[in-house]
C-alpha cells in the first residue's frame, strides 16, 4: 500500500487554502450554475490537477465494507468536489450520480470504466474501456456506470459533481442497481456492493440484466463479499455462499442461450462485436474468481480440464462432420488395408479419433500408437488407446517405423514454425517405405469458416471462440482465444483455455515440405468435398485439407 495518510484530512470550507488546481476549478465553477458536461470536463484538464493535489484526502485503508475510499474535499450550494481512493480490486457498484447534472471525473490510475443503458426495463452494458492516468470523462445525470481498479496499484480519482439550483446533497438519492434481485436501492452515500438496510433510503422494482451485465454484478459482489468476509464483518460468509451459489448455477443457461442466439447468426460467427467483446469479458472474469476459488494453479499445460470437454466441443463434431470421411476416402482411394498396417497418430489428443480407428477402421490396439504434447490430453487418450507424452521433435522410436502417419485436428499448425519442416520431415523417418501419412491442415483463410461459437449436441458444453489474424515478421498466424462453459454437472463451470497461435503458412509451402521429406506422391484434398486441390490453389472451399503424402521406395 502506498504511503497514506492514517486520517483523511476533513473537508475545506476555505478555498483559498484548495491546492492551486483544485482552487481553479472551484473559481471556474462560482462563475455560473448552468454547465454541460464537455465544459466542465474541459475546467478540469485546464486545471493541470495531481494526483498529490488529492492525496490529503486519501483513504486506501476503506472499511471492507466501503467498496472504495470517498472523502469529500470541497462544496458549495450546487457543486461537490470529492476524492476517492482505489485499492486493487475496489469496484463501485453501478449506478447514477442522483440529483447531479453535470460534472467530471479524471483519473490518475488505470481505472476501468463501463457505461450501462436502461430502456424498457433492460440493463445491458454499452462498453466497458481502460483509462489511461490524466483522463476525464464527462458526467450527465443520464450516466449509468462504474468504475474500479482491476490491477495490483493504488490511485485516486478526482470527481466534480453539480447542478443549477443549489441542494444539501448533489449527489444524494442516487440509484445504485442490484442486479441480483432486479432492485434499485435509493442512497445519499457511497455507491457500494451489498450496502446494509440502515445505507438505503427505499428500493423500487430494477431493470431486468442480460447475462453479461448481471454476471458482471455478481463477480464483483461476490469479491467485495469476499473481502467483508476476511475482515470478519458478521453475516458475510452467509451471504457469499448465497450469491456464489446463484452465481455459479446452471439456472443462468437458458439466459445464456436466448443471448447468444440473439447475436450470433446461424454458421455462430457473432453478429455484435461490442456484446461479443463485453461477455467474453466477464466470463473471464468469472472464470478467474471460480479458480480462486477452488485454488486450482495454472498447471502450465494449455489443455489442462479443456481435454475433458474437447471431445463434445470438438473432435466428436469434427469426426462426424469430416474426419470419418476423409478416412473412408484414404482407404478407398489408397486402398489401404487398416487391419494389416500399424498406425503412429502425432497429435493424437484425446485418442477419439484414434479409437474409431481401431473401432471402426480394423487396425489392432496393439498396432496402433499415440503421442501427444500435452499430459492432461494424454491422460483422457490412455482410457481408448496405448498413448505417451511425447514430441515428435523429439522421439526416439529406436528406429521402428509405421506403415501409416496421421495427425488429426491441424496438429502441426501448433509447432513452433520455425520448426515446421523439421517436423514432417521427422515424421517421415518414422514411415516406412512405401507407407503413408494422412492428416488435416487448414488454410491461411481459415479465418472466414472459424466460428465464434460451438456446442455440444445437448448444449450442455458452449465454447466462445475469438480468432484474429496476426503477422509476426512477415509470417501469418491465427490466434484463438477460447472460453468453455459447462452445464453437464449441475452448475455453470467455467474453464478459460487462453489463447492458442497457429502458424498459417501457404498451400504451396506444406506441398513442398511434403515431396522433400517423403519423395513420393502428395496429393492435397479439400478436407470436406475430398475434391482434388490443384498445385496453383491458395485455398479451398471448406478452408481445411487433407494431405496424403506416400514415402518413396528407396
Amino acid at each position: 500500500m502506498p504511503k497514506s495518510i492514517t486520517t483523511p484530512q476533513p473537508p475545506v470550507k476555505d478555498k483559498k487554502v484548495l491546492p492551486a488546481s483544485l482552487r481553479y476549478i472551484v473559481e471556474k465553477l462560482e462563475e455560473r450554475k448552468e454547465w454541460k458536461p464537455a465544459e466542465v470536463r474541459r475546467i478540469v484538464l485546464e486545471a493541470g490537477v495531481r494526483q498529490e493535489d488529492l492525496e490529503p484526502w486519501a483513504d486506501y485503508g476503506h472499511p471492507a465494507t466501503d467498496s472504495y475510499g470517498r472523502r469529500l474535499i470541497y462544496a458549495e450550494g450546487n457543486f461537490e468536489m470529492m476524492a476517492m481512493s482505489w485499492a486493487p480490486g475496489d469496484f463501485s457498484a453501478i449506478h447514477d450520480h442522483g440529483y447531479t447534472q453535470w460534472g467530471a471525473v479524471q483519473v490518475f490510475g488505470p481505472a476501468e470504466h463501463a457505461a450501462f443503458r436502461v430502456d424498457e426495463g433492460r440493463i445491458s452494458t454499452l462498453s466497458r474501456t481502460q483509462f489511461n492516468p490524466g483522463d476525464v470523462v464527462g458526467v450527465s445525470h443520464t450516466l449509468v456506470h462504474q468504475m474500479g481498479n482491476p490491477t495490483d496499484g493504488y490511485f485516486m480519482t478526482l470527481h466534480v459533481y453539480g447542478r443549477p439550483e443549489d441542494i444539501d446533497n448533489v449527489t444524494g438519492d442516487a440509484r445504485v442497481y442490484d442486479l441480483e434481485r432486479e432492485t434499485i436501492q435509493r442512497v445519499d452515500g457511497g455507491v457500494f456492493y451489498a450496502l446494509p438496510e440502515e445505507e438505503v433510503k427505499w428500493t423500487e422494482p430494477g431493470p431486468r440484466p442480460d447475462f453479461p451485465t448481471r454476471l458482471r454484478h455478481m463477480v464483483e459482489l461476490a469479491r467485495r463479499l469476499r473481502r467483508m468476509q476476511e475482515a470478519g464483518i458478521p453475516g458475510s460468509r452467509k451471504r457469499l455462499e448465497a450469491v456464489l451459489a446463484d452465481l455459479f448455477s446452471d439456472q443462468h443457461r437458458a439466459q445464456l442461450l436466448r443471448c447468444l442466439d440473439a447475436n450470433v447468426d446461424e454458421n455462430g460467427h457473432q453478429s455484435n462485436s461490442v456484446y461479443w467483446r463485453n461477455l467474453n469479458h466477464e466470463l473471464k472474469e468469472a472464470a478467474q474468481l471460480q479458480r480462486e476459488l477452488q485454488g486450482n494453479q495454472n498447471t502450465g499445460d494449455n489443455f489442462h480440464h479443456y481435454a475433458e470437454l474437447y471431445d463434445a466441443l470438438v473432435c466428436q463434431p469434427c469426426l462426424d462432420s469430416f474426419m470419418r470421411g476423409y478416412l473412408e476416402f484414404f482407404r478407398e482411394k489408397y486402398r489401404i488395408s487398416f487391419p494389416d498396417s500399424s498406425l503412429l497418430s502425432v497429435g493424437c489428443g484425446t485418442g477419439l479419433v484414434e479409437r474409431t480407428l481401431i473401432d471402426e477402421f480394423g487396425i489392432p490396439y496393439q498396432q496402433l500408437f499415440g503421442m501427444d504434447i500435452s499430459p492432461a490430453m494424454v491422460s483422457e487418450a490412455s482410457r481408448r488407446i496405448r498413448a505417451e507424452v511425447g514430441d515428435i521433435l523429439a522421439f526416439d522410436a529406436d528406429g521402428k517405423t509405421w506403415d501409416i502417419a496421421f495427425s488429426g485436428l491441424n496438429v502441426y499448425h501448433y509447432l513452433d514454425f520455425k520448426r515446421l519442416e523439421d517436423a514432417i520431415q521427422r515424421t517421415a523417418e518414422r514411415v516406412s517405405p512405401g507407407g503413408y501419412f494422412i492428416g488435416d491442415f487448414i488454410t491461411p483463410d481459415h479465418i472466414r469458416w472459424y466460428p465464434n461459437l460451438m456446442y455440444s449436441a445437448d448444449k450442455q458444453l458452449v465454447s466462445l471462440r475469438t480468432p484474429r489474424l496476426v503477422e509476426n515478421n512477415g509470417r501469418m498466424f491465427q490466434e484463438s482465444e477460447i472460453i468453455n462453459i459447462n452445464f453437464g454437472g449441475g452448475e455453470m463451470e467455467l474453464n478459460y483455455a487462453g489463447k492458442h497461435l497457429r502458424f498459417l503458412p501457404p498451400l504451396h509451402r506444406i506441398r513442398t515440405y511434403f515431396e522433400r521429406a517423403f519423395g513420393g506422391q502428395i496429393d492435397l484434398y479439400d478436407a470436406h468435398s475430398l475434391e482434388l486441390i490443384p498445385d496453383w490453389a491458395d485455398s479451398c472451399p471448406s478452408t481445411r485439407f487433407v494431405v496424403v503424402a506416400r514415402k518413396l521406395v528407396n
